[in-house]
């Protein structure tokens, strides 16, 4: 009997911290390169797609779910299961280890993101808070938002930080001001469907800021983007077809980039959507037509 609940302790435990879900990650840098993360291939994958087409494989055998841009245009992306190492990738293939640990409870690269300011943030729900470790490795609490089950986090370039929180209602968006005063900016905002409510993928994911000051966040039960408007209301800005669904969203010159993934007899995608200004849909990129070279 004993035997049996360590085993069940253990599957816990795993469920905790390994939740199966899709990576979230997508940005665009200054040249109109893509970088995305994806956990279905290559035992995990951090991706460029250039802006004329072609992919190219910058990591493999990386748990990644995030990616961001440095000041300089390096890439930063974060290992997150069973080691949590995160690393910054320059143009040029060079790869620089900024923080490595075993123990997730000292940092937990399965949910973190860079930030402008040099410190890298992560959350985890043992530690409640969301935490900040500056480039000597102190760590530090940011706000004073006690969440329950931060799922995603993102820093905006003015040190304003977005998370998501699913532990409580259904759905919301916590906004922490460089101050560390923090406020629920959206409630409500996981889809409710017929059937029971899956609480390890009916989420929220990927959390972005366009240029006109509205946060966006993908929400995978309703396979859509959410739109933040002002006091709280929200608008659905996108919504994906068939058995698709978004993880993330991308801003650049007008148009707006959307990662897609679905689960069909095992992992299909990622594909890659462009809106343009008017709405215009187009596939730029499609795994499923990926042949390796």
């Amino acid at each position: 009997m004993i035997k049996i609940i360590k085993i069940f302790l253990l599957v816990l435990l795993f469920a905790v911290v390994a939740e199966p879900h899709p990576s979230w990650g997508l940005v665009m840098d200054r040249n109109g390169n893509l970088y995305f993360a994806d956990i279905s291939h290559n035992g995990g994958s951090v991706w460029k797609l250039t802006a004329a087409g072609e992919l190219k494989l910058l990591l493999r055998n990386f748990h990644a779910h995030n990616v961001s841009l440095d000041n300089d245009q390096n890439l930063i992306t974060a290992h997150g299961e069973g080691n949590h190492t995160m690393v910054r990738i320059h143009p040029n293939g060079k790869i620089d280890t900024l923080y490595h640990t075993n123990n997730y409870l000292e940092f937990f690269g399965g949910n973190c993101t860079w930030s402008q300011n040099g410190n890298f943030i992560y959350g985890l729900r043992e530690h409640k808070y969301l935490r900040a470790i500056d480039k000597n490795g102190n760590q530090k609490n940011i706000g004073d938002y006690q969440f329950t089950w931060n799922q995603t986090v993102y820093a905006a370039s003015d040190g304003t930080i977005y998370a998501t929180e699913i532990g409580v209602g259904n759905g919301c968006i916590i906004k922490i001001d460089p101050s560390g005063n923090s406020e629920v900016i959206a409630r409500n905002l996981i889809s409710s469907l017929n059937r029971p409510k899956d609480i390890h993928n009916d989420i929220l994911l990927g959390i972005k800021k366009d240029n006109n000051g509205f946060v966006y966040v993908a929400e995978t039960a309703g396979k859509r983007i959410i739109k933040i408007l002002s006091n709280g209301q929200t608008e659905t800005f996108y919504k994906s077809e068939e058995n698709w669904l978004p993880t993330a969203i991308e801003f650049n010159s007008g148009n707006s980039y959307i990662p897609e993934y679905k689960s069909k007899n095992g992992n299909d995608g990622p594909r890659i959507i462009r809106l343009d200004k008017s709405g215009k849909k187009k596939i730029i990129f499609d795994y499923s037509n990926y042949t390796k070279e």
